[in-house]
């Protein structure tokens, strides 16, 4: 993609109007490590988000509200009680694509390899659009298809709301790769609530391995009312290959991939199990 013009707006409401003047010729820009990614050669203009105050961390109430301009680096070294998105963001490309690369960024149009729509889904998150006034959209919705149909009108992503982490509640989350840089073959998360050891509710959610990011309801339904045990795991984990259309990519099969989704389930799980175990309160 060729940028041919920035334009710095003062507010977002200046911004949504520059957006929709533009319409196909107009993009929000915040870091940018996406555009060789882009298709087309026809000259776009930059509208720079990145003055506008959507760089932040705070927790407000049950939710921590992430700004959809936060750097992922700084989203891998925040920390708090009830918080578990740094082990995710730890792992995207390197230290120098985290610095720059924004939450938003990575949400607002999905590559097939994005790691972060995985965790939100599983995590039950809440975006915020902002449309002339803002409104909250749950992640199921929100990721039923490409969320770039959302934003042709001009509309931007402000904010991503990740839901406390409530006692006896457990995530994890596992990326496998050839290595430490490259794209994810398989992203699989998992969000657990415990009762007296029984799986009380449970999200799980995978990406990379498949056309779009998506829940992977029968592993979620294997998984509801059962002992938290490793048995139970695996059981709900081989229910994957109906949950979800596998594919092959970097030179492995389908097959591999589906295997391999198996057991990234299994070791997200036990780190959810894990987590909730040790939050009693």
């Amino acid at each position: 993609m060729k940028l041919s013009e920035f334009i710095r707006p003062a507010s977002l409401a200046e911004a949504r109007k520059s957006l929709r003047q533009l319409g196909p010729k107009g993009m929000p820009l915040a870091g940018g490590t996406a555009l060789h990614f882009m298709p087309g050669k026809t000259p776009v203009t930059a509208v720079d988000i990145t003055r506008l105050g959507l760089s932040y961390i705070k927790q407000k109430g049950d939710f921590f509200v992430i700004g959809a301009a936060t750097p992922l680096a700084d989203i891998q070294r925040y920390r708090g009680p009830r918080w578990a998105m740094h082990e995710i963001c730890r792992r995207i490309s390197t230290h120098q694509v985290r610095n720059v690369s924004t939450i938003g960024g990575n949400i607002a149009r999905v590559f097939p390899w994005a790691d972060l729509p995985v965790v939100l889904l599983a995590m039950d998150a809440r975006l915020v659009i902002y449309s002339g006034k803002e409104k909250d959209m749950p992640a199921d919705e929100y990721f039923s298809s490409q969320p770039a149909r959302l934003f042709r009108g001009g509309d931007l992503l402000t904010a991503v709301k990740i839901p406390v982490l409530k006692a006896h509640h457990g995530f994890g989350s596992v990326k496998a790769t050839r290595n430490a840089t490259a794209f994810s073959l398989v992203t699989i998360a998992a969000l657990l609530e415990l009762k007296g050891g029984i799986i009380k509710s449970a999200r799980v959610a995978a990406g990379s391995g498949i056309p779009f990011p998506q829940r992977l309801k029968p592993v979620e339904a294997a998984l509801a009312g059962k002992e938290a045990s490793t048995a139970v795991f695996r059981e709900a984990a081989a229910a994957a290959g109906a949950a979800a259309r596998w594919v092959g990519g970097e030179g492995m099969s389908a097959d591999y991939i589906r295997q391999l989704a198996e057991v990234s389930i299994l070791d997200a799980l036990e780190r959810a199990a894990e987590f909730a175990r040790g939050r009693a309160a």
